[in-house]
């Protein structure tokens, strides 16, 4: 009874497909963008706004940074996951085949927390980025939310002990 159980962690398999189909997702849709920025800065796409293609260009292909690392994030998510759950069970001659580069082998939860935090300020920082060049007038002071957020991680990934 217990061995089975135990086995119910195998389900987490779901979520390491789903994380990685959601990042096959964010790569495509990356890439658009991207294309997009050449189209539009070929003149082959006119801008949304005329006169404005070099800033709807940089605004393109910052919104493909931004789905190029949520897609590593879940990338990262879902290896980490198998390696926390699953992955520990096999025997040390089966664990050779899986030639994985030695920063996305996951050994603890609080690992997998830390670089997920870090990685959750860089996406910060991009959407703070994005929403100054698509500023059309002023920038509301409210903005300066997302630089406090993006300080408020950094100071408790310094105090928070994850391990």
């Amino acid at each position: 009874m217990l061995k089975a159980f135990f086995r119910i962690r195998f389900m987490t398999m779901l979520a390491v497909v789903a994380s990685l189909l959601g990042a096959a997702l964010l790569l495509i849709i990356g890439t658009t963008h991207v294309i997009e920025a050449f189209l539009i800065f070929l003149g082959l796409t006119a801008p949304h706004i005329p006169g404005n293609e070099s800033i709807e260009t940089v605004v393109a292909v910052v919104e493909s940074l931004d789905n190029f690392l949520l897609a590593f994030v879940l990338i990262y998510f879902a290896y980490s996951i198998y390696f926390i759950f699953v992955h520990h069970e096999r025997r040390p001659e089966q664990q050779a085949e899986i030639p994985m580069p030695q920063w996305l082998q996951v050994e603890s939860v609080g690992q997998m927390k830390r670089v997920l935090l870090e990685v959750i300020m860089v996406l910060i920082g991009v959407l703070f980025l994005k929403l100054v060049f698509t500023a059309q007038e002023d920038i509301g002071w409210t903005i300066i939310v997302l630089p406090i957020t993006m300080v408020s991680i950094a100071v408790s990934l310094k105090l928070v002990h994850f391990d």
